[in-house]
């Protein structure tokens, strides 16, 4: 029955004119199924294939900070200046005009609990149009892949006020290096890919194969992919970011994945309690919502909501739907995504995880959410 999700993902990828793409289907049990449709330009892709997962990075740095909280070395609620010091000297943008902001001081501290949730304050520059503001006039740097300069943004809200997708998690990932004496790398490594065997995930290039990792293009309206690969260069060495540096591919993602479906165990036993599979699985952000997305860079990213009509909240990680969507997945669900157009939910009451990468600018193009869309649906017409 798995070749209706192969049949309306291929053909989806086709009419659409995405160059390849791979996908996967999962539950908590094992791997149901994965797929490959598409050429790289050099080979057919396939399950060798890595592709860079920008912000799908972020729900398992997201699980490594539960742990810390777990074990006692991490606090939800406690200043995060405490571990940071900079997250205490932060600045708030104030005022009506993007171009003429004004900043205040911090009104209350920034914990963990607002950066893991969104909530910080802390946004993107190509979703802000106070941030982008500040890099166009030369008073904050540009979003980069290889340095952590865009990280001294202000603020464009006070902490707790507001849900803003930003780059909260980035210092996540710092805080974790903090407490555990380890680089990022080294305390995933350890914690989460080698006890789930995430052998072909890493924030080092040479680490799953350089010449494995596909090349990333950018969408033009009429379908028409250039290639940007020279302008994305490999990621090797630290600084290592939490928000968005892994290189993985969907055999290793739905791996991951199964920790939430199956409440917490890994095949080399317990990756994350209970509670903290229970606070990624459920809304942390109260009356607050995920609302729609602007665009300040439609290189980078369209406009996008999820699911208009349907109302989206956060947990620690990611988004929930708070009702069913027809033909797809049901309440409860979480998901996100990556910068490159990689798409992925797990809905734990189907007990299906699916995951679908391309790799292509900008997010959220409508080609790659027809193909997400066709296969996610093909997948609840399936009798797993």
């Amino acid at each position: 029955m798995s070749n209706l999700i192969a049949t309306r993902t291929n053909e989806g990828a086709a009419a659409h004119k995405v160059p390849f793409v791979s996908y996967g289907v999962t539950r908590a049990a094992g791997e149901v199924m994965t797929g490959h449709f598409g050429h790289t330009g050099h080979e057919a892709v396939g399950g060798d294939n890595i592709f860079r997962i920008a912000s799908m990075t972020k729900p398992i740095v997201t699980m490594a900070a539960l742990q810390l909280v777990e074990a006692g070395k991490l606090d939800l609620h406690a200043p995060a200046k405490n571990i940071l010091p900079m997250l205490g000297e932060v600045d708030v943008l104030v005022g009506e005009a993007a171009a003429d902001m004004k900043t205040v001081g911090l009104a209350r501290d920034i914990t963990l609990h607002h950066l893991l949730t969104h909530t910080s304050g802390y946004a993107y520059d190509f979703h802000s149009d106070k941030i982008m503001a500040q890099v166009q006039a030369g008073k904050v740097p540009p979003l980069a892949v290889d340095n952590n300069d865009f990280l001294r943004a202000p603020l464009i809200s006070q902490p707790g006020d507001n849900w803003e997708y930003g780059i909260g998690v980035d210092f996540v990932g710092q805080m974790i290096e903090a407490v555990s004496g380890q680089d990022l790398e080294t305390y995933l490594r350890e914690m989460i890919f080698e006890p789930l065997s995430m052998t072909c995930t890493s924030f080092r290039a040479s680490v799953v194969g350089a010449d494995k990792i596909v090349p990333l293009g950018a969408r033009s309206a009429d379908g028409t992919i250039t290639d940007l690969t020279a302008m994305m260069p490999l990621i090797d060495s630290p600084p290592y970011s939490g928000g968005g540096g892994l290189y993985s591919n969907v055999t290793d993602y739905m791996k991951f994945m199964r920790v939430l479906l199956n409440g917490e165990q890994g095949p080399s036993g317990r990756i994350l309690g209970a509670d903290g599979v229970h606070m990624m699985q459920t809304n942390q952000i109260g009356d607050l919502l995920v609302p729609l997305q602007p665009t300040m860079n439609e290189m980078l990213c369209s406009e996008h909501e999820w699911f208009p009509g349907v109302i989206n909240r956060w947990s620690y990680g990611l988004l929930i739907n708070e009702s069913d969507v027809p033909g797809r997945r049901k309440a409860g669900s979480c998901a996100w995504s990556g910068l490159n157009c990689t798409y992925f939910f797990v809905d734990p009451k189907s007990d299906i995880g699916g995951v679908v990468m391309m790799q292509m600018l900008p997010v959220y193009n409508p080609a790659s959410l027809s193909v997400f869309e066709a296969f996610e649906k093909a997948i609840y017409e399936t009798d797993l």
